[in-house]
């Protein structure tokens, strides 16, 4: 197609190129879109044009009612431009695609001829026929009437009703409607006739009916019944609709609804569907199990169990999805009514109209295993397996955070005669020296403090928002007195003693340079002044006092 509207010269090589085409179907379409009639002049053989029924009849009778649009566009582009094209499938034979063409050719024709071929040649059709050979249009009446006697006889029919089912008034008229009626829909369909006797009015009923061919229509009977001198005498005029069409729909949804639940209690994870009030549509079996609770059937069920301090997290990602379509995912603690604690990821995904129910979709699994899993890695990549502390490479990196927010003080730790501790107790008396100390540094600190084991007997004391000489000072003195009483260990009283280096920086100081300089100034602890903290000074490390 180009942007240009086609001249009249160039429509007809295209309708030209189209009658040469050897296994194309042509039809002849009405400026309104209703088949019609191929004039003679367009000269193509009768068994290569489409043979318009009685009823009036569009393209759309002949393509999947899924493409009607692809249809309408190429339509409207023919009317605008001269010629319109689409990819198309045929309801004889949905699984072959058709090149669809429509050519304006009403000035010379009095019509807009369509051409409709296979796209892969030698495509064959599923009986063996090429996918052509009985292209016709799909078009049944959607009304037709019948009348019966009060035993539901048929009486007569109209020739609408033997196009819709394929019946002639010889094989319909003498039999009960019932013979008709498909066996599962035979109760609903006794039960019904019964009640419009008695009630002696109008009634509407679905009832599958078999066609002549071996299918089934689904129809909608309007019974009307007509009343008599002698109740044997009446009569009940039967006007059917086709709804084929709407309930093969309804029963693809109900499919789709059916797999969707088989899937939903396939999986692992619990899942509950929410409508914008959070009202619980759906939830599978899986949901209270995962929960430890006996059922879900609110949402107040599910926020019931997940711990006070995540909750509030957990309500505002919902009101985000439901409100705003924002989808989320969030790890909760749960405690079940049992007394068991577990850690749950919760998925949030946001519905809305594309989806045809808006609302949220909850996804939940038990994670605890992994979580705990999770911890453990954490815990063993951040403290030291004896003294809890932090190692060495978390405590340099919490020393690196606090200089990036503001002042620091760290305190250099370092054991006095330690060694003759092992080497005459034993190193599980020494375990438990490094313990006692990592304990009494512990006891002496603020929240925000931590303490690291960076090396064999060496603590580092990381203090934040210690900005001076005296705050810096007034830290080590209380670790030197935590650590001046002897420790009891198992193997008896030893005693704890270690020589101690201060230092204290601004934001923006290296972490590894405040922790040599406190390292220095534990050498002078250890050398000159023993047990007595030395604070680092720019100029020369001096006794604190």
């Amino acid at each position: 197609m180009t942007a240009t509207p086609r001249t009249q010269a160039e429509r007809e090589d295209v309708l030209a190129t189209l009658l040469r085409l050897p296994d194309a179907v042509l039809a002849a379409v009405a400026s309104d879109g209703v088949l019609v009639p191929m004039p003679a002049s367009v000269g193509i053989a009768p068994q290569r044009a489409m043979t318009p029924p009685a009823d009036r009849a569009t393209l759309l009778d002949v393509i999947l009612p899924a493409e009607a649009m692809l249809v309408i566009t190429a339509w409207e582009r023919a009317r605008s431009h001269g010629v319109g094209l689409a990819t198309v499938h045929g309801r004889r034979e949905p699984d072959v695609a058709l090149s669809l063409t429509f050519v304006d050719v009403r000035d010379s024709h009095g019509v807009v001829v369509c051409a409709l071929d296979v796209v892969a040649s030698g495509t064959p059709a599923g009986d063996g026929t090429a996918p052509l050979a009985g292209l016709e249009v799909s078009r049944r009446p959607r009304t037709a009437t019948v009348r019966k006697t009060a035993l539901a006889v048929v009486t007569e029919i109209d020739e609408r009703t033997t196009r819709m089912l394929g019946w002639t008034a010889a094989q319909m008229v003498g039999q009960r409607s019932s013979d008709f009626v498909h066996p599962d829909d035979q109760e609903r369909a006794i039960a019904t006739w019964l009640e419009l006797l008695s009630r002696q009015d109008s009634q509407r009923v679905r009832l599958r009916h078999r066609r002549a061919d071996g299918t089934w229509a689904w129809l909608e009977l309007e019974n009307q019944y007509v009343p008599a001198d002698d109740p044997a005498d009446a009569v009940v005029v039967t006007q059917m609709s086709d709804v084929s069409d709407e309930m093969a729909a309804h029963e693809a949804l109900q499919q789709q609804e059916r797999l969707l639940r088989r899937l939903t209690e396939s999986l692992p994870q619990g899942i509950a569907q929410l409508t914008p009030d959070r009202e619980v549509v759906h939830s599978n079996s899986r949901l209270p199990v995962v929960l430890g609770v006996p059922a879900v059937r609110t949402w107040d069920d599910v926020a019931a169990v997940v711990d006070e301090g995540a909750r509030a997290a957990l309500d505002t990602a919902l009101s985000r999805a439901l409100g705003e379509g924002v989808d989320a995912t969030l790890e909760v603690a749960v405690h079940t009514p049992a007394g068991e604690g577990r850690v749950c990821a919760v998925s949030l995904v946001a519905l809305g109209d594309r989806e045809g129910a808006p609302g949220a979709l909850v996804c939940v699994a038990d994670v605890t295993d992994s979580a705990r899993m999770r911890e453990e890695l954490t815990a063993k990549a951040t403290f030291d397996p004896l003294t809890g502390c932090h190692n060495r490479a978390s405590t340099m990196a919490v020393l690196e955070a606090s200089l990036a927010e503001g002042a620091t003080a760290v305190v250099f730790v370092d054991l006095d005669d330690f060694k003759p501790v092992n080497d005459t107790l034993g190193h599980d008396a020494g375990d438990e020296l490094l313990v006692t100390t990592a304990a009494r540094l512990a006891g002496v600190l603020r929240r925000d403090d931590i303490v690291g084991r960076i090396g064999g007997d060496e603590f580092l004391v990381v203090s934040r928002g210690v900005d001076g000489d005296d705050a810096a000072v007034a830290l080590g003195a209380r670790i030197r007195a935590a650590l001046a009483v002897p420790a009891e260990i198992s193997a008896g009283t030893v005693p704890l003693q270690a020589s101690l280096g201060i230092a204290w920086a601004g934001p923006g100081t290296d972490g590894a340079v405040l922790t040599k300089r406190a390292d220095q100034a534990m050498y002078l602890s250890k050398q000159g002044h023993r047990g007595e903290p030395v604070l680092w000074t720019q100029d020369v490390a001096a006794p604190a006092r």
